[in-house]
């Protein structure tokens, strides 16, 4: 039976039921009613391979939790799915990236996705099979083995419908981005629906990363029908991104816009699926600005980036790649774990070291540094493997039982990284992931090095230390001479200053060294964007009156503000 009355998920409980509720899930066997121990282990290199599932049928909720998630390493279990018996996975991404979060549980509160603070991991996409339906979890990670607890529940059926798409999610990445063309996320063959996509990002340089357009190339298109206007655009934020879940898109995890920095994020195409007919290709462009916009704006940036496609097609689908091994798929972060240095530490004072279990189950030893005083101080070295730029972040928590008052100064090399680091935990991930440092960008020679940590308040006392993470930078993308962008923003800068100026002393001023003289406009826009000095004064008197400033340079203009907006 079908009315209209009944077509939405509350209304189709009241029709009659069709086929068979089925469950295969870790439960421990054969001790299935008094037992607790349900999860998988899987040591490095285990596959974990569910009972077939036998159809017709469709999948319609999927929920795993690991320790792997505790461990900030989500993306070591890698889920396929093998659609009818077929060669080629269906479904073939790192855990972590297909449930929208990355390497480390936060928040997400979507319709088809959701997971919590603590890890639980639950999906509601529908997955129909014909034939068969093979599940696999595999631990990519050489050198940890995770429990895995797992429950798939789907229905047999009689039949499906004709001309049934099935469900797909790859993976793919770019560690940097090619420079030169768009990053792509999808190349797809064949007719269906496009419904997500989940993009990790990890900035290479300083500034905004996301100027760049998504664009859709529909059945074959040169020119693309549907095009964006920014990355946070199609992400359906604006004006850069923040930790923000909802049912639709949203940023899980978002950091900021310092090199090293980055963030997960996922929009669902359910309510706008893009279809075709026979064929789709997806990019983005990796397009950003510099810290200033006057410095490059829209510029193509080597960012860091991955991506999980997500969508329905009827027929096999064309080939989408191999999917990288763990450390190759992990942003080439080189991580020094700290309790390796434990014998080789030196301490200044009467405070010392020790190893110490925290995390998740005790898994995460740490180095704890309790009851230091003022003028103590610890030394720990690191060794770098090649010259180069690293952009370094430490991984930590507060140490001892009760957490620290005040903050601990930490050196690179003698020279301060940060005045006061807490490792206060923050957001969502509070007792689970745990918070880490931002130590700034530091030319490395290859060798040794040391990282200093001493007390930055008369009330810091106690400090816990995992990990210190590097990872080198490519060279930084700059545009020399500057065009047009550039110069747009070096207006805007004129303009918000002559506005000020208007509001503030009811007249223009009489040239752009009156405004500098006022203290309302910085030396650099006395020039223009390469560095012209730049001619000013008025046109015209009373309402109508402008402020002007022409560059003398080859195509250079003669922009000018009537002082009543930031803008011209």
């Amino acid at each position: 039976m079908s009315h209209p009355a009944f077509g939405d998920l509350l209304g189709a409980l009241a029709l009659p039921p069709v086929g068979r509720s089925r469950r295969v899930s870790s439960n421990e066997q054969p001790n299935w009613n008094d037992g607790n121990f349900d999860s998988t282990y899987l040591q490095p290199g285990d596959v974990l391979e569910m009972p077939l599932l036998e159809g017709p049928g469709c999948i319609n909720h999927m929920w795993f939790t690991s320790h792997a998630g505790g461990m900030g390493e989500l993306n070591a279990l890698t889920l396929r799915i093998y659609w009818d018996g077929r060669a080629e996975p269906g479904v073939e991404a790192p855990l972590g990236d297909f449930f929208a979060v990355g390497q480390a549980p936060e928040v997400v509160e979507s319709v088809p996705v959701q997971v919590s603070p603590s890890g639980s991991l639950t999906c509601y996409w529908r997955m129909p099979f014909a034939r068969s339906a093979r599940i696999t979890v595999t631990n990519d990670n050489p050198n940890r083995g995770y429990g895995l607890y797992w429950q798939v529940d789907w229905v047999e059926l009689p039949e499906l419908p004709e001309g049934t798409g099935y469900f797909h999610a790859r993976y793919r990445q770019e560690y940097p981005a090619v420079m030169g063309r768009d990053y792509l996320i999808a190349d797809l063959k064949g007719t269906g629906q496009y419904v997500g996509t989940v993009m990790s990002v990890t900035n290479a340089q300083d500034g905004w990363f996301g100027e760049g357009d998504d664009f859709f190339y529909i059945d074959g298109e040169e020119v693309p029908s549907l095009q964006g206007t920014g990355s946070e655009d199609y992400f359906n934020d604006a004006w850069a991104m923040r930790p923000r879940p909802s049912h639709w898109f949203g940023q899980p995890h978002w950091q900021g816009w310092s090199e090293g920095d980055g963030g997960v994020m996922y929009r669902w195409h359910i309510p706008d699926p893009v279809r075709f007919t026979r064929s789709l290709k997806v990019t983005m462009e990796h397009k950003g600005n510099a810290p200033l916009s006057e410095d490059a704006w829209y510029i193509e940036r080597p960012d860091f980036f991955s991506s999980v496609a997500f969508w329905y097609q009827t027929g096999e689908p064309a080939p989408f790649g191999e999917l990288p091994g763990y450390p190759e798929r992990c942003v080439p972060w080189v991580t020094h774990h700290l309790v390796r240095t434990f014998r080789r530490a030196r301490a200044e004072g009467a405070a010392r070291l020790k190893v110490q279990s925290t995390g998740m189950f005790g898994g995460r030893p740490v180095l704890a540094w309790e009851d230091a005083q003022p003028g103590d101080r610890i030394t720990l070295p690191f060794t770098v493997e090649e010259d180069g730029r690293y952009v370094a972040r430490l991984m930590g928590f507060p140490g001892g039982e009760g957490g620290t008052g005040g903050g601990f100064a930490v050196e690179i090399d003698g020279k301060e990284a940060h005045p006061a680091v807490t490792f206060r935990p923050s957001g969502f991930s509070r007792g689970y992931v745990m918070p880490d440092a931002m130590l700034g960008t530091h030319e490395l020679t290859k060798g040794e090095h040391t990282l200093t940590f001493r007390p930055a308040a008369p009330d810091a006392r106690s400090l816990g230390v995992e990990t210190l993470r590097l990872l080198k930078l490519p060279p930084p993308a700059v545009r020399s001479p500057k065009t047009n962008n550039e110069a747009h923003f070096y207006r805007i800068g004129i303009g918000r200053a002559v506005y000020a100026y208007r509001l503030a002393y009811d007249e223009l001023p009489e040239s752009l060294q009156a405004l500098h003289e006022s203290g309302l406009l910085d030396a650099r826009y006395l020039n223009d964007e390469n560095g012209y000095p730049l001619e000013s004064g008025g046109e015209g008197g009373g309402a109508e009156g402008r402020f002007a400033a022409r560059s003398p340079a080859p195509r250079g203009g003669t922009p000018s503000w009537r002082g009543l907006a930031p803008r011209r």
